[in-house]
This record gives C-alpha cells, sequence and structure tokens, in this order.
C-alpha cells in the first residue's frame, strides 16, 4: 500500500480534489437555479385557443412556384416580381412580400430565398423559393 502511495498517491489526490470541485459546483448550480432563471408570467400567453379558433382560416399564402428561372447576367431580374400572394378572402397582398436573400445573376448556380408575408391579422405565410440563375 505504502509503494502505490509513494507511486501514485499525487495523481490520486489531484483525482479526489478534482471530484470535489465537481461535486461542489454541481451543489451550488442546484441551489442557486432559482435565482439564475428567470419566472415567466404564463398568465399573460397561456392560452391562444380563442384567437386561433377566430382566425383558423384567415392566413395568407404566397403563389409562387418552387423554381424560379433566371436568366445568366439579367440584370432588370428582380425576384419579387415573379411572387403573388394573397390574403384568405381573396385581396392581393403581394406588397407586403418581403423576400430574404440574394440571388447573383452574374454566377449561374441555384440560390434558397425565403419569402415572407404579413396580413391584416398579423398571420403569416413562409415559403422558400429556388432561384435558378442558368
Amino acid at each position: 500500500m505504502q509503494l502505490f502511495l509513494n507511486e501514485h498517491g499525487e495523481a490520486l489526490l489531484y483525482g479526489i480534489i478534482g471530484t470535489l470541485t465537481v461535486a461542489l459546483i454541481g451543489v451550488v448550480l442546484v441551489t442557486k437555479w432559482k435565482t439564475i432563471t428567470p419566472v415567466y408570467n404564463v398568465a399573460i400567453s397561456s392560452d391562444s385557443s380563442s384567437f386561433a379558433n377566430a382566425n383558423k382560416d384567415k392566413h395568407p399564402s404566397i403563389q409562387v412556384g418552387d423554381i424560379i428561372y433566371a436568366d445568366y447576367n439579367d440584370a432588370s431580374f428582380d425576384v419579387s416580381q415573379h411572387i403573388k400572394a394573397k390574403d384568405w378572402d381573396g385581396k392581393d397582398i403581394t406588397s407586403n412580400v418581403k423576400t430574404y436573400g440574394q440571388v447573383d445573376v452574374s454566377k449561374k448556380g441555384i440560390y434558397r430565398v425565403k419569402c415572407l408575408v404579413t396580413n391584416d391579422y398579423s398571420m403569416v405565410c413562409t415559403k422558400y423559393v429556388s432561384v435558378m440563375v442558368e
């Protein structure tokens, strides 16, 4: 036993110190968890079923194909010109469409564009479109 402690005593001591340190950190985190994490007021947003039921069929729609073709080096290309949007009642809300993503017509390839439209009821429709420059 004495020989074992002489050869491995330092490593054993560091192992015990490391284990105690991890245990101490764990105890501190568990006891302080309530003060670290915020308490949210769930009463405000606990139930949105009345809003969902009143507006379940009032979502907008984006009318565009899955792929839009663009000509190579066509400086006049604008992806938003190929996208139409309508509200649930058929009202044209194309002017509310926002597009996210870059299409470089000077480089052939496929570009992904995110289309997003919001209607008067603050309901959103999102669609991803691939733009192929060839």
